[in-house]
């Protein structure tokens, strides 16, 4: 028998809180050189703030690239974002740089971080004695690169660990060429043609900025977002105009899929054109705010479910799955959706067909469908005069 006395228990997840979410943890892999006793190459550093290239022995004169982008990541994420941070040889294509082997610096940026990264940006300097071959429009690298990052994503969407990619589009030719992103089928993959600016004779692409502007959206939010603000006073392209030069060419460049700076009437700064993909307008990941919000709901699905596999499932009499057992499925992931994805979908829902032989196969299968928000691109207002005497 226990002794008198009063037991108070604190009750806990009645409030159904979150944890802080992670959607814009981010990762860069840039070219650069090491430092000796302080910055290895081919190392994973996680970074939080612009204080840690100091610890690193990063600076303008020794890595100027580094030193840029991630001062531009921060000064659109904020100070205290996580950034995961992989400097690799000056010479390494960026081909290379993404490549599915394990010992590639994308695998083995996505392995170090534990797959807890959601956005990769990728960048280089190109060195003195590279020759570009630009008869496609953009230099040939980046689209082979395009193609061996969307193979690598997709390696990694399949181990639940997904992540959406920046590639510059380097030596742009200063017109539309015969590489479209839109014609391609890249769609973890997005093409960066707007530069801040030269850096060491180069006008590279701005992808630190462009990956902060994205790690500080939420992952229903559009990187053209006007509400964000402008980014910066000036822009450029990657070869060297500057962006209000080529105003001309932005309905083509928008329909060819990639990513540049443009600007708004009585609006001062540059602002992005939006955040397509390097893939065809009907794929339904053709944004990188639909492939952020699927690849969310992928891992809250993951998360919810992996804890019943190997578990028992009780059966009807017909050997079917009672209505509850079926209705305890679907709000399983119903309910998570609902607490981590408030505010950013239209709609949830899960079906489980009652239907299903769970004796024999031992599956099972699971129906979600997410109706995501919209975006509105294009506001076409009438205005016209009206004469009230005319009315009638």
């Amino acid at each position: 028998m226990a002794l008198p006395g009063v037991n108070i228990v604190l009750g806990n997840g009645g409030l159904g809180r979150v944890s802080a979410s992670d959607d814009g943890i981010a990762g860069l892999i840039l070219g650069g050189t090491a430092v000796e006793g302080l910055l290895e190459l081919d190392k994973h550093y996680q970074l939080s703030s612009t204080k840690d290239l100091a610890t690193l022995g990063v600076t303008s004169e020794n890595n100027p690239l580094v030193d840029h982008e991630v001062r531009s990541f921060y000064a659109q994420a904020g100070e205290g974002a996580e950034l995961h941070l992989m400097v690799v040889s000056t010479a390494t294509l960026l081909a290379d740089m993404v490549d599915s082997g394990a010992e590639s610096p994308l695998s083995k940026l996505i392995e170090a971080a534990a797959g807890r990264i959601k956005m990769v940006g990728v960048n280089r300097l190109l060195p003195d004695e590279y020759q570009a071959d630009t008869t496609q429009g953009i230099d040939k690298d980046a689209i082979l690169a395009a193609d061996k990052a969307q193979k690598t994503a997709e390696n990694y969407a399949g181990k639940i660990m997904p992540f959406r990619i920046f590639l510059p589009a380097p030596e742009w030719t200063g017109e539309v060429g015969s590489f479209q992103p839109s014609g391609s089928s890249y769609n973890r993959v997005a093409m960066v043609l707007a530069s801040e600016g030269k850096l060491e004779n180069q006008y590279p692409a701005a992808i630190g900025m462009v990956l902060g502007r994205a790690a500080k959206a939420e992952p229903q939010q559009d990187l053209g977002r006007v509400k964000f603000g402008s980014l910066a006073a000036e822009g450029y392209f990657t070869d060297g105009s500057p962006f209000l030069d080529k105003q001309g060419l932005a309905d083509s460049l928008n329909d060819a899929g990639f990513i540049f700076f443009l600007n708004y009437p009585s609006k001062n700064g540059c602002y992005l054109n939006g955040c397509p993909m390097a893939c065809a307008a009907t794929d339904d990941y053709a944004v990188l705010n639909n492939g952020r919000i699927m690849d969310k709901a992928m891992r809250i699905a993951y998360d919810t479910y992996i804890t019943e596999i190997m578990d028992n499932v009780k059966v009807g009499d017909d050997g079917k799955l009672p209505s509850g057992v079926c209705s305890s499925f679907e709000a399983m992931i119903e309910n998570a959706v609902a607490s981590l994805m408030d505010g950013q979908i239209s709609s949830f829902s899960a079906y489980v067909n009652p239907e299903q032989n769970i004796l024999s196969t031992s599956t099972l299968n699971i129906e979600c469908a997410i109706v995501p928000l919209g975006v509105l691109k294009v506001i076409n207002v009438l205005l016209s005069f009206s004469n009230p005497a005319l009315e009638n």
